[in-house]
């Protein structure tokens, strides 16, 4: 495997010591395509472009994860926060830190948010004379990393989470492969992957050994993009959060007729028990006409009048903070 050029930043540094190993980032630290970077015997290659310029650190720790029927191995990787990353990963571990384990059986398992909601990677493939083992990942989140029996489970191991759109809204679907102490999923919403509203919650199982399956289903979404993720609680009071999924949704179906018009826009919106404010917006973005309108018809008549020729947006505000935007002309 050819080593490229790492592309470093202003602030870096690497040190080792006995009972970890550490490296801090400063701004601008970079990692090429196929480059092999390597810290104390975490292997990352990516194969897209490698951002850690944004204050980053990695602590390596000998304590292992609790787990059924073994916990991991006695080394665990720590980032500060969410690492996202596509290419291979890979953990070069020593045979006195097997805790336990099988060689033949390890596999990795990542927790994006603690080490309360890991998920075992199957189909890892193990170097047995080299003791390493390696995945190929696509867009994972890397928080904390370790390795554990194929056969083990590390706490709430959620082995899926998907989004999908159907007609009626989007279905959220998970599945656990071990579960000990759980209370219940509260499944999460946002526009903008930042700020977060409750829309249900799910119960667990519980206590389980074997695969256990879930569903949501959010019949309202944001017109636009919407992000959901979990939020995985236990009855300790504990909790910690899924990786985020993301749904782009056609909204209220907004139309316009005629177009181009000329004393008058006829609106059609799927609900307008949803819409608080229709603007009018110039082709510069500016607005020329600003108002509520009557929300109790499907229908809804904008007269034009005063309005010169040209191009015009017309904006819909809904309650729930979203807006929709379609574009006319004016004769």
């Amino acid at each position: 495997m050819n080593i490229k050029t790492l592309t470093f930043g202003l602030v870096f540094f690497l040190t080792k010591l006995a009972a970890h190993a550490q490296f801090v980032t400063g701004n601008s630290l970079f990692v090429n395509i196929g480059t092999v970077f390597s810290v104390d015997s975490l292997v990352l290659v990516p194969t897209e472009g490698l951002n850690l310029g944004d204050d980053y650190s990695l602590q390596v720790t000998h304590t292992a994860v609790p787990g059924a029927p073994n916990p991991s191995i006695k080394k665990t990787f720590v980032f500060n926060k969410p690492v996202n990353f596509h290419g291979s990963l890979g953990i070069i571990y020593a045979p006195s830190q097997l805790n336990g384990n099988t060689e033949s059986l390890l596999e990795l398992a990542n927790s994006w948010s603690d080490q309360s909601a890991f998920v075992t990677m199957t189909g890892s493939t193990r170097d047995l004379g080299m003791h390493y083992v390696s995945k190929d990942v696509a867009d994972l989140d890397i928080r904390m990393l370790t390795l554990v029996n194929g056969q083990s489970a590390l706490p709430v191991t959620l082995v899926a989470f998907d989004a999908e759109k159907e007609e009626k809204g989007v279905k959220l679907t998970w599945k656990t492969s071990f579960e000990t102490n759980s209370d219940f999923f509260e499944v999460q919403r946002s526009k903008d992957a930042k700020g977060w509203q409750p829309l249900g919650r799910v119960a667990s199982t519980g206590e389980s050994r074997g695969q256990v399956s879930y569903n949501f289903t959010d019949g309202d979404p944001f017109a636009g993009e919407n992000y959901y993720r979990l939020k995985m609680a236990d009855r300790d009071g504990t909790f910690a959060f899924s990786q985020l999924k993301k749904v782009s949704w056609a909204g209220g179906k907004l139309a316009v007729f005629p177009n181009p018009a000329v004393d008058r826009l006829e609106v059609d919106l799927k609900d307008w028990s949803k819409v608080v404010k229709v603007r009018i917006l110039n082709a510069a973005g500016r607005i020329v006409r600003d108002g509520g309108m009557a929300l109790n018809s499907k229908q809804t008549n904008v007269p034009l009048t005063g309005f010169k020729p040209g191009n015009y947006i017309l904006q819909v505000e809904y309650r729930d903070g979203s807006t929709e935007r379609t574009h006319f002309v004016k004769y």
